[in-house]
């Protein structure tokens, strides 16, 4: 299939959208599919006219006025894409990321969605969405989403709560909603053995947790410090490994069972090296989020037979299977409910080897890039035939 890929920003750069799209890209062409990433940038006078629209906003209503959500902007660099696309000639458009990138597109091509949530929900559940944009883009960012579904074939959103929020939404469109899962941001995945052995050789009476994260307060890393403090206090000679942060965060405790490796990068063989070491040898990862939409990680940590155990919000539901591959508990209750049942389960070997064999079977069934972009490269080759 012939395939235009878009996104909210470069679709072919591994650090737009968490590295979602270029995953996408790379999986698409791995099966077969002649697949072109399209961006463009917006043209100089609608950028012009969203910062003078952003001083008018702060000087008359003391609102902000983001680019990222002006229409001109947005309609713009839309434009531009359609005039790419046009050329290339594609079977159908699919969008991996906000739909904006869409608005301007040629009606006669095919549009396929896939993104973790649309806007609404978004702005719902992340405080950032709250302050960042004022209420004036939130209404032109859900009138921009609400005309690109219209006219979209299918949107499949990463989670169960997505889709129902997005039906919600925009009930006009509310029959074009599914549910798809997102995949692991791996190069190179460890095999069946491999985890197989990792999960045998774990060391479960002092087992190391594993905060990876690129946001400390967002993502809980206070709760998880808490928690593995409590755990400690229970008589489990736990420690914590604190990944993915570029600096110390000033709450954080020193503490001899704190290990701070800070920011690693995939794409330097050492660095990947060491993240998998500490994914492949750890007993739990922990994301105690206050909010999340399907965060990648979770699948990354199954890829490796690692239990996940997270706060239940957002779309967690349908990436960690509470009691099976993980567990989930609600934000209030985390770092108080957490220690004792890892106490516990860190005491019952065949039952905590279960649950990390559960989760290396969620990500070979659900949980990788293959078995999703495969069921979305069908859907979008039967909907065109």
């Amino acid at each position: 299939m012939r395939l235009a890929l878009i996104s909210h920003g470069p679709p072919d750069d591994p650090r737009q959208f968490s590295g979602i799209s270029w995953h996408v890209l790379q999986e698409l062409r791995r099966q077969g599919h002649d697949v072109e990433p399209f961006y463009a940038e917006p043209a100089p006078w609608s950028l012009q006219l969203a910062q003078f629209k952003h001083r008018l906003s702060l000087k008359f209503s003391r609102q902000p006025h983001h680019v990222e959500a002006d229409a001109a902007v947005l309609r713009s660099r839309s434009q531009k894409i359609n005039q790419k696309i046009s050329a290339f000639a594609p079977e159908a458009v699919l969008c991996v990321g906000f739909p904006e990138a869409a608005i301007e597109l040629n009606t006669s091509l095919p549009l396929y969605i896939w993104m973790d949530a649309l806007y609404p929900s978004v702005r719902r559940l992340y405080a950032y969405f709250r302050t960042y944009y004022s209420e004036k883009d939130a209404k032109t960012l859900w009138r921009l989403e609400n005309q690109v579904l219209q006219r979209a074939r299918l949107c499949w959103l990463s989670s169960e709560w997505a889709a129902k929020e997005a039906q919600a939404d925009f009930p006009a469109a509310a029959s074009k909603f599914a549910v798809q899962s997102f995949g692991a941001n791996l190069e190179n995945p460890p095999s069946t053995a491999e985890v197989e052995q990792a999960i045998m050789s774990r060391n479960l009476a002092n087992p190391t947790l594993v905060f990876l994260a690129n946001e400390w307060e967002r993502k809980g890393g206070d709760t998880a410090v808490e928690t593995v403090r409590q755990l400690r206090n229970q008589g489990c000679a736990a420690q914590l490994a604190i990944i993915g942060l570029k600096d110390k965060p000033a709450s954080l405790p020193n503490e001899p069972w704190i290990k701070w490796v800070g920011r690693l990068d995939k794409g330097k063989a050492e660095e990947a090296k060491l993240l998998n070491h500490f994914l492949s040898s750890a007993a739990f990862l922990l994301l105690p989020s206050s909010a999340d939409c399907t965060p990648i990680v979770c699948h990354e940590a199954a890829a490796f037979g690692l239990p996940v155990l997270a706060t239940d919000v957002g779309g967690m539901t349908s990436t960690v299977t509470a009691g099976e591959s993980g567990m989930l508990w609600p934000v209030a209750e985390f770092a108080q409910a957490a220690p004792s049942w890892i106490n516990a389960i860190l005491m019952e070997s065949t039952r905590y080897q279960s649950m990390a064999h559960a989760a290396r079977i969620r990500f070979e069934v659900k949980g990788n890039w293959k078995v999703n972009v495969q069921a979305v490269a069908r859907a979008m080759a039967d909907g065109k035939s």
